[in-house]
């Protein structure tokens, strides 16, 4: 299914509240244990989710949605912590920091109350391997991500790639470019090259000193990272004379990367994969504008996704006529899926723990966002 549908949001609005059962009393409580402040701050997803919670409760229809925010200052125990006090409220939905060191001890506590924690963003393999049955991720993980951007690269015609690892960060940060690279040479191009780097890298002269002196240059470096990071990088690769293509994950869909990197020119052989189509007329982009004219302060499409959730779990409880808890997991996994804003229509019943959704490959144009791709990659590599 495409990103970019022909069900336009209003369409979408109108499944979210639409069902043969309707959960038209009662209240369903999100609690968003959220990094406002801190590293993780430019992909939380708070915004989004208000915009949307708004919405629905104009709406009127089904059950109102109460969303409890509290800030983690991207600190992963202080999500503990605010997680059990949002269960301890009677939260039906909670989530935390989208890292593993957050979100399994959320799983674990949530359990006992029949709670869902749903991490929009999440992407890493650790949850899924974990197998908590009321664990659900908003994104594809890791593996499809990578993927994605090794069948781009190699299809504009690179043939030798550099990755660039972390362990800061989990998989996301350090496998990441691992399943990037075995998916490249699936498709007949070879890895020349591991680098390793901290996240809050500023100086990146010795990764570009050891890529300098790679006889030849790669023809691409691959790394999963976050702004301002990559921003640095890339600007610093370009400054040193590198003109390959510069490949990233979810990190770089930060709508701060452009004036972060300044020269249009040096965006031209950047690509990333990410959750949706932004900054190009979407479908996305039209629900952002209306969050934005409403006062919310959206960014990008962490907020898409925090929009998602919200509306995922609203037609569950409508689809399930409870504002039950471990009923609304089960209306959030049943076959047919719910509606979002990423997606027309986000199923989980194929995978459990995390969705069904083509993975979007975002290049620029005269320091413009232009699409590359939005499929399934052919080539996932084995990760469980």
């Amino acid at each position: 299914m495409k990103i970019e549908s022909r069900i336009g949001l209003a369409a979408c609005m109108a499944l979210a509240i639409s069902g043969a059962a309707r959960a038209d009393d009662g209240e369903v409580k999100i609690g968003l244990a959220a990094s406002l402040t801190g590293a993780y701050a430019p992909y939380v997803e708070v915004e989004g989710a208000r915009c949307m919670a708004d919405k629905l409760n104009k709406a009127g229809k089904g059950p109102k949605i109460t969303l409890l925010v509290e800030d983690t200052r991207s600190e992963p125990q202080l999500s503990v912590t605010i997680a059990q006090k949002f269960l301890d409220e009677g939260a039906q939905v909670i989530t935390g920091i989208p890292f593993p060191d957050s979100l399994i001890p959320l799983s674990q506590a949530a359990q006992p109350y029949g709670v869902t924690v749903f991490s929009t963003p999440n992407t890493q393999v650790e949850m899924q391997v974990a197998g908590f049955d009321n664990f659900l991720a908003g994104a594809v993980p890791d593996p499809v991500n990578g993927a994605a951007t090794a069948e781009a690269v190699y299809a504009a015609g690179a043939r030798t790639a550099v990755i660039m690892t972390s362990a800061d960060a989990g998989s996301w940060s350090e496998k990441l470019p691992e399943w990037f690279g075995e998916a490249f040479e699936k498709h007949g191009g070879k890895v020349v090259g591991k680098l390793t780097h901290s996240l809050g890298t500023t100086d990146w002269s010795p990764q570009i000193a050891q890529i300098k002196a790679m006889d030849p240059v790669p023809d691409a470096i691959m790394i999963s990272s976050m702004l301002p990071d990559v921003g640095i990088l890339i600007r610093q690769l370009r400054a040193n004379g590198y003109q390959g293509w510069i490949i990233g994950s979810d990190g770089f869909d930060d709508p701060s990367l452009e004036g972060s990197v300044a020269d249009a020119a040096a965006l031209d052989k950047v690509m990333f994969a990410t959750h949706g189509q932004t900054g190009m007329g979407s479908t996305i982009d039209a629900f952002l504008a209306e969050c934005k004219e409403a006062g919310f302060k959206v960014q990008g499409i962490f907020d898409a996704l925090g929009a998602d959730m919200v509306m995922e779990v609203h037609a569950a409880a409508m689809k399930a006529g409870s504002t039950d808890p471990t009923a609304i997991r089960e209306a959030l996994r049943a076959e047919g899926g719910n509606p979002g804003i990423t997606a027309p229509i986000i199923s989980y019943a194929e995978n459990g723990g995390y969705p069904v959704k083509t993975v979007p490959v975002i290049g620029f144009k005269d320091g413009k966002r232009v699409l590359i791709s939005d499929k399934v990659p052919s080539f996932i590599p084995e990760w469980r």
